[in-house]
């Protein structure tokens, strides 16, 4: 219902599946990257925090992800950020941004 609400809104839906397939890709990235001191969050607490939480789960294959089950508490920013960085890969070479055409939208 939340997507339906948000589509008929005017904003574009990208499916994001939590299993292995999806996750594992950018979950690898930012291990990489915050192993390389490449990721600056300003020290905010929350994420610190969810960050502190994660749990990473391998599979047989060699695939990641943060397993929700086994973490100690709320985890919910680390995965954001996962699935964000996801899209970020995605686009990287694309030269665009919707944001060069209609800036930032607040929810609220």
């Amino acid at each position: 219902m939340m997507v339906q609400t948000l589509e008929d809104d005017g904003f574009t839906m990208i499916p994001f599946g939590q299993g292995f397939r999806d996750m594992s890709p950018p979950t690898k990235e930012l291990m990489r990257l915050v192993l390389e001191r490449r990721i600056n969050h300003g020290g905010h607490p929350i994420l610190r925090w969810n960050m502190d939480n994660a749990f990473v789960r391998t599979d047989p294959a060699g695939n990641v992800k943060i397993d929700k089950e086994k973490s100690t508490e709320k985890v919910d920013g680390a995965v954001a950020m996962v699935m964000g960085l996801d899209r970020a890969m995605k686009n990287q070479n694309s030269g665009e941004s919707v944001y060069d055409d209609r800036g930032l939208l607040i929810l609220g």
